[in-house]
């Protein structure tokens, strides 16, 4: 089983190569491939990246869900793994993955994402929960989770829609008919930078306003882009 670690980014030089040189640390370096799509970063991204990456794409514009689609495209694992930059996979992500894609009663599962874990204290914790409830009961992930589908079914999919905004929720809806969103027990650390900003209120309510304006026709380039990575 070779898994292809594709990872969309937009000015991360601050911590792609951190978070890129753990990826090689916890990971069996094979089969293993990692893949970064860069949105032509002004801010040497894609240099930091070529030290750790097997491939670095350089998209024309910052459009997370065309940014997957184009790593998808090129990777030639039998299994996909979409990841935010900022977010830590487990040390035993791998054989969480192929201990549960391999498991002879699998039953109907289109991808799987890990549990979150932005921190210890009440209200992070909280935040955890519904992100991972979220995921678990209405079949709703984003890119922070680390969300992991097989090739084949991406490609019956259509794969990720050019989606600017929510970009993996968008990509769930394409993956409802094959099957429900596994929740693992393993954890994944995403940052928790707009946790800190803004607390947990405030950050339901830019998401809740967010999901508004979209429903009512408001154009997703129009939405601060470079921040709707989920």
């Amino acid at each position: 089983m070779k898994f292809s670690v594709i990872i969309a980014t937009c000015n991360e030089a601050y911590h792609i190569g951190s978070s890129l040189k753990r990826l090689r640390q916890v990971s069996r370096q094979e089969p293993l491939e990692i893949i970064v799509v860069d949105s032509g970063s002004r801010d040497g991204t894609a240099e930091q990246a070529r030290a750790y990456a097997d491939q670095v794409l350089v998209h024309s514009r910052c459009n997370r869900g065309e940014q997957f689609h184009l790593g998808a495209q090129k990777a030639t694992g039998s299994m996909l793994l979409f990841l935010r930059g900022d977010s830590q996979l487990p040390g035993n992500w791998q054989q969480a993955l192929e201990h549960f894609w391999l498991s002879p009663t699998l039953g109907h599962v289109a991808a799987t994402v890990f549990s979150v874990c932005f921190g210890r204290s009440g209200s992070f914790r909280l935040a955890s929960w519904l992100v991972d409830a979220e995921a678990r009961w209405l079949g709703r992930a984003g890119l922070r989770q680390g969300l992991c589908t097989t090739a084949d079914i991406y490609r019956y999919s259509g794969g990720f829609p050019p989606a600017t905004c929510l970009a993996g929720r968008a990509f769930c809806a394409r993956l409802r008919p094959f099957g429900r969103i596994a929740v693992l027990p393993e954890r994944i650390w995403p940052s928790a930078g707009r946790l800190h900003r803004f607390g947990l209120l405030g950050c339901l309510g830019r998401r809740l306003w967010l999901e508004l304006r979209l429903l009512l026709g408001a154009a997703p380039e129009r939405l601060a882009p470079h921040r709707c990575a989920s």
